[in-house]
């Protein structure tokens, strides 16, 4: 005669190995389980929103008005550079204060005998830190604020101290 805990014993072994059995076909079939509706898609990591605000801070009124800031490229380059560390730009014209990253962009016009050529430089600033001074690239206009914006985006990801 067996003993009562010889028997619970022979039991959770045997469902110990149907379970891991049946866990491992399902996590096999999980990509047909998904396709028939039986199991849902798996979801992907939400990303980590952020305000930000671009500042042009072009004091010469000559290079204000050769270097008008084209606000649409700007913001592109913006998110772009955000958007290699994973965070969801939010921008917003007003925006400051914690929390927000604010992108001081200046224009310097430099005449050539080719036309106008505008120099423009950028710095992003959060939470009471600036990132460094960034100048852009011959002939890619506004790759500076790309350059800052990939400076200062693991900060926003850091952990607060």
């Amino acid at each position: 005669m067996k003993s009562d805990w010889q028997r619970a014993l022979a039991v959770l072994v045997i469902a110990g190995g149907l379970g891991a059995g049946l866990g491992a076909g399902l996590a096999g079939f999980a990509p047909e389980l998904r396709q028939a509706g039986f199991a849902p898609a798996p979801q992907p990591a939400a990303e980590t929103e952020l305000l930000y605000s671009i500042v042009n801070l072009t004091e010469d009124l000559g290079a204000r008005s050769a270097c008008p800031l084209d606000l649409t490229a700007a913001r592109a380059r913006v998110e772009a550079g955000l958007r290699a560390h994973a965070l969801k730009p939010v921008f917003s014209p007003i925006a400051e204060g914690p929390g927000v990253m604010t992108q001081e962009i200046a224009a310097q016009h430099i005449a050539a005998a080719s036309g106008t050529v505008c120099d423009w430089s950028a710095s992003a600033y959060f939470n009471g830190r600036r990132g460094p001074l960034r100048r852009d690239q011959a002939g890619h206009s506004y790759s500076s604020l790309e350059a800052a914006s990939r400076d200062v985006a693991p900060l926003v990801t850091a952990p607060v101290r």
